[in-house]
């Protein structure tokens, strides 16, 4: 979705009324990100989306973590990142992958 400049609005009223013409264009947006899984509140993610067709409840498909990283590490994984054309926090959830897949394979 495109990233759009927010207007000013000079006043509450004219704020309300803008809210009032564009209804159908915000639900339209807001049933979007529902089905896309991209629901916010306070410009972080909710984690769950509930379903009005469904009353259903559903996990996004992946979650933010906040991890501490060495600064060498990092810089090592944007290093060979480039190198494959991809971009570090990918590389960085290739290898997370690749590696808890051995793990897994070795506790079995």
């Amino acid at each position: 979705m495109v990233k759009k400049e927010l207007v000013e609005m000079r006043t509450e009223a004219e704020e309300a009324r803008w809210f009032e013409k564009n209804q159908g264009r915000l639900l339209k947006l807001f049933e979007q990100a529902e089905r896309d899984g991209a629901l916010r509140v306070g410009g972080k993610s909710i984690g769950i989306t509930l379903s009005k067709k469904t009353e259903t409840v559903r996990k996004p498909p992946s979650q933010k973590v906040m991890l501490r990283i060495p600064t060498g590490d990092v810089d090592r994984a944007r290093r060979l990142a480039a190198g494959k054309g991809i971009g570090y926090q990918t590389y960085i959830k290739m290898l997370l992958r690749a590696g808890l897949d051995r793990e897994e394979t070795v506790t079995r």
